[in-house]
């Protein structure tokens, strides 16, 4: 239990700071904007690099690497599919939709409950890669097309490849680490003082967007998208990650690694690339606020169940 809570101390620690700055403005009234491109532009993708470059092939072909892939993917096309045949809501609304439900706070939340709670961060690793190499490339892609004029075609793909520093840094990153191509420390140096930026710059700015903000306001229109989205993220990914463990072989304290890992609450940067894309932001900040919060109840439940 203290481990939990010193895990979420942390982020939470940070949101505030955020959004202390936002009620002083001691940032000035584009400090958000700045942050959330600073962060989707520059020190994501130093991030993801630097996290590929420094894995191991095994930790990328590993079976919890393929139950965060599976869980993740399968929670996502579910929430998608479950939206768009319920509802009538298409286009940013429903892939913000789906990703606020299966993309997990691997990184600033991840390293944290891996070492407090499962005592190894390296438990964390596995999620960490399946989403910087494949889902965050992936589901930007998507946010991407929905969002943008870009015409259909290999053209509009292409563009929007390009248009993605994190698409990438993860093809870059991945290709590397495959090939076993190791990168000279005096190189990756100012890589890592960038990458460094990414946590506490999502953070800070996930903290002045709730400064003035109404969180499940009725006007917005999403409550029930973030209701979905939120017993996505805390129930159903959980549910499915012990489901392909068992089926993975996996038993014990393997098996409640990575539901413990599946059961994370919903990534900043999900918040970072709707604001982007200016597509369904309140809907995704909303979604990290409940889910983060919610998280502490279903981790500690795990502990009591699932915990060796």
């Amino acid at each position: 239990m203290t481990g939990v809570l010193a895990g979420f101390f942390i982020v939470w620690s940070m949101i505030g700071v955020g959004w202390v700055a936002g009620r002083t403005a001691v940032l000035g009234p584009h400090a958000r904007f700045v942050l959330n491109r600073a962060t989707f532009f520059i020190a994501s993708p130093a991030l993801i690099l630097v996290g590929l470059l420094e894995s191991d092939v095994r930790e990328v072909l590993s079976l919890p690497m393929a139950v965060a892939g599976i869980s993740g993917l399968v929670t996502g096309a579910l929430v998608l599919a479950g939206v768009a045949l319920f509802t009538d809501r298409r286009g940013p609304d429903l892939v913000v939709t789906a990703i606020s439900g299966s993309v997990v706070n691997g990184a600033n939340m991840g390293f944290p409950i891996a070492a407090y709670v499962l005592g190894d961060i390296s438990h964390a690793l596995p999620v960490i890669l399946f989403q910087q190499a494949v889902y965050t490339p992936l589901y930007l892609f998507v946010l991407h097309r929905v969002t943008q004029d870009d015409a259909p075609g290999a053209t509009g793909v292409l563009r929007s490849i390009v248009a993605n520093p994190v698409i990438i840094a993860s093809g870059v990153g991945l290709a590397l680490v495959l090939a076993g191509v190791k990168v000279p420390p005096v190189v990756l140096e100012p890589v890592h003082s960038l990458a460094d930026m990414a946590i506490p710059a999502m953070l800070l700015a996930y903290g002045l967007s709730l400064h003035g903000s109404r969180p499940l306001a009725k006007d917005d229109g999403y409550r029930g998208l973030i209701a979905v989205a939120t017993s996505s993220k805390l129930l159903l990914m959980p549910v499915i990650a012990l489901g392909v463990g068992l089926l993975l072989g996996l038993r014990d304290a393997s098996l409640y690694e990575v539901v413990v890992m599946a059961a994370l609450p919903t990534a900043q940067n999900v918040y970072v690339a709707a604001a982007r894309y200016r597509a369904s932001e309140n809907l995704a900040r909303d979604t990290v606020l409940l889910t983060t919060v919610g998280t502490v109840l279903v981790l500690l439940l795990l502990s009591g169940v699932l915990g060796v």
